[in-house]
């Protein structure tokens, strides 16, 4: 008998134990509904705001010739079916809140179970958006670096460069800010300084976090009004994004450059010895006003360019003669201070007028010399 007993046991103990987790299951999402409910509603929420950004980037990619990974149209369409279901349960939810017949034990618990898959459902999707890389996944090639180190002179220990740094770091940390023009003669400057500021964006530090994307152009031609010249702009700025841009037409190479500056968060251009305006337009660089987080940086000796393209303006001025004498010392070494040579090293770093460029060639040229 108690041998009986025991198989009988053994064989009602497994069921009944699905059984206590079936009922424990049922108890709990009927107790839990309103916070179920309500969960799911943040979830959704959430998720129809990632679905219609994800949306707006899969229109950017297919303008700019991108390819969309599966992965995202596969969860795009799970969303979307998903929504279909919530909003269909919803629908049922309403009609038992406005039928006494349909707020019976059963039908409640049908309704809080499927209110507790959906939002398992829901938080299995929002834990795979999350998983994609920030903007969209695939959308952008994950290779493209964020910023490039420039190798450049360090103008730590020049007073005058180092305060025209600081002011440029500060108009872009400036959200009101937006396109910056340095300008001055040649040979003052202007690109060791957007060299440093470059690389001072790209070194870890909190500065380096502002961009997703800095973009170094050298644009150097005198003229860059016609579409030849434009068209090089272009694609040396697809080569920095890797974007393929083929022989198309103007408005096609600008539309595509268009939408994929757009997909990034924040974006950098620096065109450096820029001479005539250019219309950035007709680039395809996206204007302040449909891109709050594009910046722009341009160098020039005009200052007519700079008015022309950018809203606010630095102009670099020359050395005086303490930080002109300090530059030529580091670019000559110990021979511009021998005894010797010390009178006439000072009369030529003046015959270089203030010029960077000049004093680091002629001190560079006397450097190892012994008198």
């Amino acid at each position: 008998m108690e041998i009986l007993a025991s198989v009988v046991g053994s064989l009602l103990a497994e069921p009944c134990r699905a059984l206590f987790t079936f009922l424990r299951a049922k108890i709990g999402n009927t107790l839990h509904f309103s916070a179920n409910l309500r969960a799911l509603d943040k979830e959704m929420d959430y998720l129809i705001e990632r679905r219609d950004h994800f949306r707006e980037h899969l229109a950017l990619a297919a303008t700019a010739g991108l390819q969309v990974p599966s992965q995202v149209m596969d969860w795009l369409g799970q969303v979307n079916r998903l929504d279909d279901r919530v909003r269909s349960l919803k629908d049922k939810l309403a009609l038992r809140a406005g039928n006494s017949a349909c707020s019976s034990c059963l039908c409640c618990s049908k309704l809080s179970d499927q209110v507790a898959r959906r939002l398992g459902e829901a938080r299995k999707l929002t834990s795979n958006a999350e998983e994609f890389p920030q903007g969209m996944a695939g959308a952008a090639d994950p290779c493209i670096v964020r910023s490039t180190y420039i190798p450049a002179p360090t103008i730590d220990d020049q007073v005058t460069a180092s305060r025209n740094l600081a002011k440029v770091m500060d108009l872009l940390s400036n959200k009101d800010v937006k396109r910056i023009g340095i300008w001055g003669m040649g040979g003052v400057g202007k690109t060791t300084l957007v060299k440093n500021i470059n690389n001072k964006l790209t070194s870890p530090s909190p500065d380096s976090d502002s961009f997703s994307i800095v973009i170094w152009i050298t644009v150097s031609n005198k003229t860059q009004e016609t579409e030849l010249e434009l068209k090089k702009v272009q694609k040396l700025i697809a080569d920095r994004l890797k974007l393929t841009l083929t022989d198309e037409s103007m408005e096609t190479r600008a539309s595509k450059l268009h939408a994929r500056l757009m997909m990034e968060k924040t974006f950098l251009l620096i065109l450096d010895d820029v001479w005539d305006p250019i219309d950035l337009d007709l680039v395809g660089i996206p204007g302040p006003e449909v891109h709050k987080g594009g910046k722009l940086i341009l160098t020039t000796r005009s200052y007519y360019v700079c008015s022309q393209m950018a809203d606010h303006h630095l102009k670099v001025e020359v050395l005086n003669e303490e930080e002109a004498w300090t530059l030529f010392c580091r670019s000559a070494r110990e021979v511009a201070t021998s005894e010797e040579v010390e009178p006439l090293a000072r009369a030529i770093t003046k015959e270089c007028a203030g010029l960077p460029l000049a004093i680091i060639v002629v001190g560079a040229s006397l450097r190892g010399r012994n008198g």
